[in-house]
């Protein structure tokens, strides 16, 4: 399982998608019909990274998200979600990264 493309080429900062106001990440696989939404920023306003799909009746977070720190890199935050979804979806897809500028928090 691959990307199709990069969070980095998405036209949007970290700062934006931690602020969770107007912008958000939404996964999608190219085998799969449901998508992913990507939360970074808690109820309480503290860092996360949780992923969630209503279609996929999925919910999970990632280590960083659990310990409620903050990615520093596109890179690394990309890797996270990847290997999340490696290890909790059975797909042979490749993955595609998407900006909306609905944000969902569950």
């Amino acid at each position: 399982m691959k990307a199709q493309n990069n969070l980095s080429s998405l036209g949007v900062s970290l700062e934006e998608l931690y602020a969770g106001i107007d912008k958000q990440i939404i996964i999608k696989l190219t085998d799969k019909n449901f998508e992913f939404h990507v939360v970074l920023i808690g109820r309480d306003s503290r860092p996360d990274c949780k992923l969630s799909s209503w279609g996929a009746n999925l919910w999970m977070r990632t280590r960083k998200g659990t310990n409620c720190e903050k990615y520093k890199s596109f890179a690394a935050l990309q890797r996270a979600l990847i290997n999340q979804i490696k290890h909790r979806v059975e797909s042979q897809g490749e993955i595609i990264f998407q900006i909306s500028d609905e944000v969902h928090t569950m």
